[in-house]
């Protein structure tokens, strides 16, 4: 492990020392400072601005290069890639004439000859119109290789089709390689080491990451501190998992089928059709992930608080399968009714099939660590899951250029149901059984119904003010019904248990609106914003009603202030109110006895937590890297956290509290670079210090701690069409936070996780190749290997005056895939109609034309 770090922190070092080497690349000869030293004379006030749309649909082009060049030698003055709305801005350019030249895989390029002087300053070029090459994309449909990694002040996205490592698995395999973002064994995300709010495709989703297959995803955004547009749940900002839609004219498609070591395998594949204004698409994904996992527990429990001669010990060893099966589904349709006006229809249809197996032998020992006695516990359990969205939109520009106006309807049903059998069997301390089994069923019955209804409109004011202002309105209905039953030793019938059954429901609302506006003043920008959100919960268990939640609308605000630098550089400093409301695994009252000696149990009084968020970020960019730095300070009231307390001499039971506050602030530090021509490398780190005060059932707690986490992702092309990627992880130890859980289709032991502990650190390193072939690489395999040094695990080590533990839980990482896919298409010549003669001048002009 030590090799690994030692590993990591060498790539840290050598890339900060490449962006260094992109900032000074040595003193230039005497001609060339001269001529620089007459570059900086020259009046640079000049602007040219634009939009890239596709030809067809209109739709904005993200990601393109737009270059400035000078005419008399084709030097680069400057240049940037459009934003995700298809805007560029050029800036601070010098009189003179130019060629602006616009390029982007798999589309005609664009030049045209511009002249800036001291009567046309400002330049609006309009909505710039992209086709797409037809020689270029005939037979097999070429799209653009986007960069594994963007970066923005305000968002980061992450392109997953260039994450080699995640083929063939699930948005969780995704997020593991995502800079800034750390997932733990069971699923649960960090981002700076708080909980971020899930999004699929800009809106809630009742499915877990899991349930999402990675050939699936698009993108990945990352915002860490939203603006007043954006929901205000989340402490540590949205992650939004862009789900695939392909709008290419004609049709095109890709399949994929993959196997892995252990009983792994998926498979899938996508189709678009798109012909004159309707487009249509659908895909389909099947995933079974069987792993193993394995843990221990050992704890001492002081019966006289910290007197260690009255106490007992307590050793646990797991064994579990899991044999998951998902299946992924979705189809669509969008009508363009003209060029001004969009509807857009999709359903998905996700369903999972779990078999879980899990035996748990618990070894009691008094305060001499004698043995006095065993118990052998067997859980089999069977659970499933149905879950259907139904996305409704409609979206219309106006002919003032920027001004829109959006209405979508997001309707979701989910049910799940589990079936599972314990059977425990007291031992004496040789081993031999004492008395009759006991036997225990439970069964477990869920539904929910989730709506969110939402409006946005924009619109530009001035040369570069905007606008923005919205409504929402979200409703859900749970209900889970859980069902204990004993099987009488004399009769042998099942009878019910109503100490551990219940039925619990809840219903909540939230009703909200929002208006922000944004602007420049030369080289500074600002943008102010202000979310209203009005809340509502209430609970039922067993016909007893739970105190609702006063409904008083609660404020959001939002600022973001900008300063752009000479040389590609820009500070931003910007603020935020946000919310993190209790979920239901934390507010479902039940005991969870699936461990008898580690029960959890819900807390239906959990008031929602509020954050105040504060970042400063500077971004500089090079020819072939960037850096994005920021230092952020959170801090939390009515923090919710979780409480261990014992019961009895060998039970802990864990709840989920209010802490008093917490204080989280450190520095993130993200760096993109190529390192050689083909080599990109991206790394992350976060340092962070979190201090946490408890104060709930009698104890009085304080936990702080600092920790730090680091990412590498480095993708490099070789000979004969190979990449390699690698991927590499290091969490130091940190203080233990709530994971805000409920497991991943249960049978395994829960990761507990609160206000007493501290998390030891791990490290993990995913290795995969890929091989491109056939015509125009429209096959690929790819061979991965997650984990290679088999180093992922969780451990948590907690000393308080009533117990001290140390937990150690591991899963099956270490994971050898094949995958193959696929991709084919062809391009409805009807669409692109072209003239069959044409002159050497007008075949240049396919490759090149000016608009």
């Amino acid at each position: 492990m030590k090799k690994c770090y030692a590993i990591i922190a060498g790539i840290l070092i050598w890339q900060a020392q490449a962006n260094a080497q992109n900032a000074n690349t040595g003193k230039a000869p005497a001609t060339q400072q001269k001529q620089g030293q007459n570059a900086r004379a020259e009046m640079q006030i000049g602007r040219l601005y634009g939009k890239l749309v596709e030809a067809s649909t209109g739709k904005p082009i993200p990601y393109a290069s737009v270059a400035l060049l000078r005419q008399r030698d084709s030097s680069v003055v400057t240049g940037m890639l459009t934003k995700t709305n298809g805007d560029f801005n050029l800036e601070n350019l010098p009189f003179g004439p130019f060629i602006v030249r616009i390029n982007f895989m798999g589309y005609t390029g664009l030049q045209k000859k511009v002249t800036i002087t001291p009567q046309t300053i400002e330049q609006d070029l309009g909505n710039i119109k992209m086709k797409p090459n037809i020689k270029t994309l005939e037979g097999v449909e070429v799209t653009a290789q986007k960069s594994a990694f963007t970066m923005g002040i305000d968002k980061k996205v992450f392109n997953v089709d260039r994450s080699l490592t995640s083929v063939g698995g699930t948005a969780t395999d995704v997020l593991k390689n995502v800079p800034s973002v750390n997932v733990d064994l069971d699923g649960n995300v960090t981002v700076r080491n708080a909980a971020p709010t899930i999004f699929v495709d800009g809106k809630p989703s009742t499915l877990t990451l899991d349930q999402i297959p990675a050939d699936a995803i698009e993108s990945i955004e990352l915002v860490t501190n939203p603006s007043a547009r954006y929901d205000a749940e989340g402490m540590s900002g949205i992650l939004n998992i862009v789900l695939k839609k392909n709008r290419k004219a004609g049709f095109n498609g890709a399949v994929q089928a993959g196997v892995g070591t252990g009983g792994k395998y998926n498979g899938g594949g996508n189709i678009n059709i798109r012909q004159g204004k309707f487009n249509v698409f659908a895909n389909y994904n099947i995933n079974a992930n069987r792993s193993w996992g394995e843990g221990t527990t050992s704890r001492g429990n002081f019966s006289n608080k910290g007197i260690v001669t009255d106490s007992n010990y307590l050793f646990q060893n797991s064994n579990s399968t899991s044999k998951p099966l998902f299946q992924f589904g979705r189809f669509g349709l969008e009508y363009t009714l003209d060029n001004r006006n969009t509807i857009s229809l999709s359903q998905n249809i996700v369903a999972g099939d779990f078999k879980n197996y899990e035996d748990l032998r618990s070894t009691f020992s008094d305060n001499n660590k004698n043995i006095t006695g065993i118990s052998d516990r067997l859980n089999n359990n069977k659970f499933n899951f149905r879950n259907y969205t139904t996305a409704l939109g409609y979206r219309h520009t106006f002919a003032k250029p920027n001004q829109e106006w959006s209405a979508d309807f997001n309707y979701n049903q989910s049910s799940n149901g589990r079936n599972g059998d314990y059977i425990t069997q007291a031992q004496n301390p040789l081993g031999q059984p004492l008395g009759q089994a006991l036997y225990q069923n439970n069964t477990t019955a869920g539904k929910t119904t989730f709506l969110t209804m939402q409006t946005d409109y924009t619109n530009p004011v001035g040369k570069n003010g905007k606008l923005e202002a919205g409504a929402k309105v979200t409703l859900r209905d749970y209900s889970s019904k859980y069902d204990v039953f004993d099987k009488d030793t004399i009769t042998g019938e099942y009878v019910p248990n109503a100490l551990l059954s219940n039925n619990y429901k809840y219903n909540e609302k939230i009703y909200a609106g929002y208006a922000n506006f944004s602007n420049t003043a030369g080289n500074f920008g600002y943008q102010a914003g202000l979310r209203i959100e009005q809340y509502e919960y209430a609970g039922e268990n067993e016909g007893v009603h739970y105190k609702p939640t006063k409904a008083v609308p609660g404020l959001f605000p939002s600022i973001y202030l900008s300063q752009k630098l000479e040389k590609e550089q820009e500070l931003q400093l910007n603020y935020s109110r946000r919310v993190n409301r209790p979920n239901f695994f934390q507010l479902i009252p039940y005991r969870d006895y699936s461990d008898p000696q580690n029960q959890r149990e819900g807390n239906p009084n959990l008031k929602p937590e509020y954050t105040n968020s504060l970042e400063f970020s500077y971004m500089k960019t090079w020819k072939n890297s960037n850096v994005l730095g920021s230092i952020y300070f959170r801090n939390t009231n009515n923090l919710i956290s979780t409480i261990s307390t014992p019961i009895g001499r060998d039970t802990l039971l864990t709840q989920f509290i209010n802490a008093n506050r917490s204080n989280s602030y450190g520095a993130e530090i993200t760096m993109k670079n190529e390192i050689l021509k083909g080599w990109d490398v991206t790394s992350n780190v976060n340092l962070y210090q979190t201090d946490m005060k408890v104060n709930a059932n009698g104890q009085n707690l304080n936990n702080s701690g600092f920790s730090w986490l680091a990412k590498i992702n480095s993708s490099a092309k070789l000979p004969a069409n190979f990449t390699v990627q690698v991927n590499a992880t290091y969490q130091a130890p940190t203080i233990a936070l709530p994971s805000g859980g409920g497991g991943r289709g249960g049978g395994f032991m829960m990761i507990p996780a609160s206000s007493q502990g501290t998390i030891k650190g791990f490290s993990t390193v995913d290795l995969a190749v890929r091989k491109d072939f056939l015509k125009d690489k429209a096959a690929a395999l790819t061979l991965s290997l997650s984990d290679i040094f088999n180093t992922r695990q969780y451990e948590l080590n907690q000393a308080t005056p009533e117990f001290v533990q140390d937990y150690i839980r591991k899963r099956e990482s270490r994971i050898l895939k094949l995958n193959f896919s696929y991709r084919f298409g062809k391009f409805d010549a009807s669409l692109f109609k072209k003239k069959k003669t044409q002159s050497n001048d007008m075949q240049m002009g396919d490759q090149m034309q000016s608009f």
